[in-house]
């Protein structure tokens, strides 16, 4: 827990216009280590506030501080509804923690466990393919075969083609970081 507070408490000099951002990310620098982020995002699933959450995830991209120990602490706040990170959390299910076939049902979960602040359609779509692209990102076939299933099973017509979309695009590039390469 003071690792938590020691973060807010730097993020809230910086909300104040009491400290820069340069500032911040030095204060940040100088009194959070790996370890001491690493129990900070252990801590966050025990229902801390929304400002607690963001504050520890946008400390991880600051300081680049998310490891593989991150990952599974992470897997459940996805799915937990008292916060407003979902999207910077998908995102690092995409670019980091890729390799793995056990995000796919946490990330095929998310789809159907949509935030409330994410329900209008305005927000609610652009989540969803960014969980889409998380998913087919995944190792294969199991991505393949996790688009494949929800393609099938949705009675949502954009969610649909969201999902077939992504499969024809990794059928035919491969893995999202191979596609990269062939742009």
């Amino acid at each position: 827990m003071r690792n938590i507070n020691k973060i807010t408490n730097i993020f809230n000099l910086y909300y104040s216009k009491k400290i820069t951002r340069e500032e911040r990310l030095t204060m940040l620098k100088n009194s959070i280590s790996i370890e001491d982020f690493n129990e900070a995002i252990l801590l966050l699933e025990d229902g801390k506030s929304l400002e607690d959450v963001r504050n520890v995830i946008l400390t991880g991209w600051l300081l680049n501080c998310f490891n593989p120990s991150n990952e599974e602490p992470l897997r459940r706040l996805l799915l937990l509804n008292f916060h407003n990170s979902h999207e910077d959390i998908v995102d690092l299910f995409q670019t980091m923690w890729n390799n793995s076939t056990k995000n796919i049902p946490i990330l095929s979960k998310a789809i159907d466990s949509i935030p409330e602040y994410l329900e209008p359609e305005d927000f609610k779509y652009p989540y969803v393919r960014k969980i889409i692209y998380a998913i087919g990102a995944q190792p294969q076939p199991e991505s393949l075969l996790a688009l494949e299933k929800l393609a099938s099973e949705t009675n949502d017509t954009e969610i649909k083609k969201l999902a077939l979309h992504q499969l024809e695009k990794r059928k035919e590039l491969g893995r999202w970081e191979q596609s990269i390469d062939k742009v």
